[in-house]
């Protein structure tokens, strides 16, 4: 009979580990109440602020969870990642030996361990100057606005152009025009208004925009009739390159024979029979009153403050949001904040301290059930945003995770 893992939260940590999980043989459920952070996300996968953890770790506090995942582990969880995102025909370029430079929709540079193709063919270490396309009625992407910041960088920017698409009576979105670029005579439309302009230019910038299921055929098709070399930049949220990496997931998931429940928010359910040791599985609240989804071990994957994994309470207690286990804060409110909205914030460390083997645990190292889990942003020690390794943290705590919970 093959062992039975519910998890809880469906950002990239769930996804993931609901994949690994199944595709390992077990009966895998995911319950989520609502969408997890992809849709904000960039798509690449960030390990380190300057894209190598190997120069951080002599750095990194004892309960940092990076320093407590051994570095074949964090291996071991990037390779699969690629593997699936290679199936799901959203392939990454990962560069082991050393980092991406990535330009973003401010002009700036984002450094990472991994991006999807579209993304990592921008990289800035190619000298060859490129354009950026300026598409009418686009409102999330200013071509102005970062060819200036580039310039103020010492980035080789040859110019913008400008790209026309068919007037609509509002606003375009990205998501509007990945939507139509996935129609082939949508994109014919395109090449004829678009040729003209191409005089010059080897290698053109765009945002985000390039299908969104099918992203790979659409980019390939484009860049071949446009006859230039082309990348993408991710623009404001919701973006696609995380809202693709979400789909693709949820895809394999699925396929896998994942059970994807979403809407219900869930408490967990402590297992009476084994005098407190272990959890039995959660309740969910559904339209139809409450309703009990037992497992034989749960995976947290709730994420952080700003994902909903704890709450706070006006006497000052701060708890994970599915068991109600204790978070470490300090009592005074006013240390949970940075004077600056710029600097590392104190409460984005707050979360759950974990055994050797996954689970939470209390200031003693004593696990509080046998056969909870817990990964990715609900994790304490890290802030993942100023540190920049949301996603190294991710997939590593997942892959980690799971090898425990099926062991």
């Amino acid at each position: 009979m093959s062992p039975t893992l519910l998890i809880v939260g469906q950002g990239l940590t769930g996804l993931f580990s609901a994949v690994l999980a199944a595709r390992r043989g077990a009966t895998v459920r995911l319950i989520a109440e609502g969408r997890g952070g992809l849709s904000l996300s960039h798509g690449c996968v960030d390990i380190w602020r300057n894209g190598d953890i190997r120069f951080a770790r002599r750095s990194l506090g004892r309960g940092h969870p990076l320093s407590e995942l051994p570095r074949e582990v964090r291996a071991e969880a990037l390779s699969e990642f690629l593997q699936l995102a290679q199936e799901a025909r959203l392939p990454y370029v990962a560069a082991p030996d050393r980092v991406l430079r990535l330009p973003t929709a401010l002009g700036s540079v984002h450094v990472t361990a991994a991006a999807p193709y579209s993304l990592a063919a921008g990289s800035l270490d190619d000298p060859t100057p490129f354009h950026l396309g300026r598409i009418g009625g686009l409102r999330d992407f200013s071509a102005d606005l970062a060819t200036s910041a580039f310039r103020a960088r010492g980035v080789n920017v040859a110019g913008t152009i400008d790209l026309p698409v068919p007037a609509r009576a509002r606003d375009l979105y990205a998501h509007d025009l990945a939507r139509l670029l996935e129609d082939p005579g949508y994109r014919e439309s395109l090449y004829r208004d678009w040729t003209p302009h191409m005089k010059g230019v080897t290698r053109l910038g765009l945002p985000a925009i390039l299908g969104g299921d099918h992203s790979l055929e659409v980019f390939t098709a484009m860049e071949q009739r446009l006859g230039v070399s082309l990348f993408e930049i991710p623009t404001l949220p919701p973006s696609l390159p995380g809202l693709r990496l979400e789909r693709a997931l949820r895809r394999l998931a699925v396929a896998s024979g994942v059970e994807v429940i979403e809407g219900p928010s869930v408490r967990g359910e402590v297992d009476g029979r084994s005098a407190g040791r272990r959890v039995s599985g959660v309740v969910a609240t559904t339209a139809g009153g409450p309703r009990v989804f037992r497992s034989q071990a749960v995976l947290l994957a709730t994420g952080g403050a700003l994902h909903g994994g704890w709450m706070s309470f006006a006497n000052g207690e701060v708890q994970d949001s599915v068991f109600g286990l204790p978070l470490e804060a300090p009592e005074d409110r006013e240390d949970w904040t940075a004077p600056s909205l710029f600097e590392s914030q104190p409460f984005s460390r707050f979360g759950l301290r974990l055994d050797s083997r996954r689970r939470p645990c209390d200031r003693r190292g004593r696990p509080y059930f046998e056969n909870l889990y817990a990964a990715g942003g609900i994790l304490a020690g890290a802030d993942r945003s100023t540190e920049g390794c949301r996603q190294g943290i991710d997939l590593a705590s997942a892959y980690a995770a799971v090898e425990a919970a099926l062991a």
